[in-house]
């Protein structure tokens, strides 16, 4: 639970996730651990959104209240926590940017990360945690011209398979036979990957939904897409609270 001090903070409004001094310095592995942890417990969340929610308070001992002073929202959405992680809005009574950090390099990427993708007119968003640091891959399709590939171990609570690869599996997911992507599905929390693309300097251009060839590649609203090309725009942040060391 948190102390009284902690939450006398935290009514003030005036407290950002670095003064409550309850996170410990190695708190980002700490949410990957978690986020694990009920990935093995096959806990059953509605959203990747709630996941982050309760991986928070079960890491730190936060309140539904405590929630709220934090992000605005006792039950913050993706679209919520992607404001927050680009400061489009901000704890309340803090400095800008002292809640999340960004980080848009793929070098700067490690467990405990969220990767949050923000909602559209008719799309919700989607919340996910990072588990382990991303792997370059192989191209495959869709290719970017001049990017680089890479998989991100995640957990998240969705209905949506990520995909159906052999390499890079998404563990809620039971193929009818070895090598096809027809079977059974398990919706709720579990290990799976994303597809990263970076530039040549390693920034962050877009994302794909799992590893496997062909899925729809969304481009970064930033991203300066070549002439004639028409990729679908679904703009994401991979973040670290603050209280988090850079590793």
């Amino acid at each position: 639970m948190l102390s009284n001090a902690a939450r006398l903070l935290m009514v003030s409004a005036a407290a950002s996730l670095v003064a409550l001094g309850a996170a410990p310095a190695e708190a980002c592995q700490e949410i990957a651990d978690e986020a694990l942890a009920l990935a093995a417990a096959q806990t059953p969340l509605a959203s990747g959104a709630a996941l982050y929610t309760l991986i928070q308070k079960n890491v730190w001992g936060y309140s539904s209240s405590d929630i709220g002073v934090l992000w605005g929202s006792p039950s913050p959405s993706s679209a919520v926590y992607y404001d927050n992680a680009v400061d489009l809005v901000d704890v309340v009574g803090t400095p800008a940017g002292d809640d999340f950090t960004s980080n848009t390099n793929i070098a700067d990427i490690a467990p405990g990360d969220v990767l949050v993708i923000d909602a559209t007119g008719t799309y919700s968003g989607h919340t996910a945690i990072v588990t382990g640091l991303p792997q370059q891959i192989t191209a495959l399709n869709p290719k970017i011209s001049g990017s680089t590939q890479w998989a991100l171990p995640i957990v998240d609570s969705t209905t949506s398979v990520h995909g159906c690869s052999t390499i890079f599996p998404d563990e809620r997911f039971t193929a009818s036979a070895p090598g096809l992507c027809t079977g059974t599905f398990r919706g709720g929390v579990g290990t799976a990957y994303m597809r990263l693309y970076a530039d040549a300097t390693g920034e962050l251009i877009g994302h794909t939904w799992s590893v496997t060839s062909g899925g729809t590649f969304y481009a970064q609203a930033s991203y300066p897409q070549p002439s004639g090309t028409t990729y679908p725009v679904r703009s994401f942040v991979v973040a670290r609270q603050q209280s988090c060391p850079l590793l």
